[in-house]
């Protein structure tokens, strides 16, 4: 059993300020400061499951034995203590996945890994759409160079005007949605055979579709937890029929969106409200590029 005295050191068994620490320590060339704090971040969510496992049940708020703060407080200290132990050693395995999964990212000690330690966190990570559409490989927020950016949107304007014609959503907020789920075209679904799909806007080839389709990993939220699957893509002979296609999509299936006017932001949240992505930061992504978009377009014109 615990005594008393082991749930009153000086500080508490599980104390992670922020997450955002776990990925500092990865940069900071020191693996063993990588595992403890990847092993500390194990116990704080075990702690959180102890609780809501505790919460699951029915109300005691009149039982002298276990009702009260003062049971509640020492049940909250003796379940951080129960987390701390069970992490220890080799855990439930939550610390080894972290540590690899930052090391594959950012390598421990690398320049690139001290540079994105001090930058703050966006959300990173493809998102995958719902019923009829997925984010590719490379729909993360996506950077890109000046240049880059310029040229997808003079290559793509041209088709993003007619989806506009047809649709009355804004090009700039066309070129955009191209823009993050394709990565700036740099992330283009391809098939088995390394040709390109022509589709820069993730959208799933569904039972209804009959044409060419390309398979790729993506990544799709259930629950909150993104999990990679492969997924079949519609495929398209050119641009212009993969934009008329999305033109279509729009029309038929994200009304919100298409009311949106010249709200950017309102059109995203049509778009994630209509089942778009499964990420739950998609709209703030889309948003963030199309500013993007806009901003190159007004260089442009000036």
């Amino acid at each position: 059993m615990i005594s008393a005295a082991a749930i009153a050191p000086d500080r508490l068994a599980v104390d992670v300020a922020d997450a955002q620490a776990l990925r500092a320590k990865a940069a900071s060339g020191d693996r063993a400061a990588l595992v403890g704090a990847a092993k500390q971040f194990e116990a704080m969510l075990v702690s959180q499951m102890l609780k809501n496992m505790r919460q699951t049940r029915f109300n005691d708020e009149d039982d002298p034995l276990t009702g009260g703060e003062g049971m509640k407080l020492y049940q909250d200290l003796l379940d951080k203590q129960w987390a701390d132990q069970i992490s220890k050693g080799r855990g439930l395995g939550f610390a080894d996945m972290m540590v690899k999964a930052l090391e594959r990212q950012s390598p421990v000690g690398s320049p690139q890994a001290a540079e994105e330690s001090q930058q703050p966190a966006l959300g990173s990570g493809p998102s995958a759409a719902g019923v009829g559409e997925a984010t590719t490989p490379g729909a993360q927020l996506p950077t890109a160079s000046s240049d880059l950016k310029t040229g997808f949107i003079a290559r793509m304007a041209p088709h993003a005007e007619a989806a506009a014609a047809a649709t009355g959503v804004p090009a700039a907020f066309i070129l955009g949605h191209a823009a993050l789920e394709s990565g700036w075209g740099r992330h283009e679904i391809k098939d088995s055979q390394g040709r390109a799909s022509h589709n820069l806007f993730g959208i799933k080839a569904g039972s209804s579709w009959d044409g060419a389709v390309a398979e790729t990993v993506t990544t799709e939220y259930r629950q909150g937890v993104p999990m990679k699957l492969v997924q079949s893509f519609r495929a398209y002979s050119d641009y212009s029929s993969a934009f008329t296609d999305y033109a279509n999509l729009l029309k038929g299936r994200y009304g919100q969106a298409l009311q949106a006017g010249e709200d950017a932001s309102a059109f995203a949240q049509g778009l994630a409200a209509g089942g778009y992505a499964t990420d739950p930061a998609y709209a703030g992504k889309l948003q963030s590029v199309i500013a993007s978009v806009g901003k190159h377009l007004a260089l442009a014109g000036s």
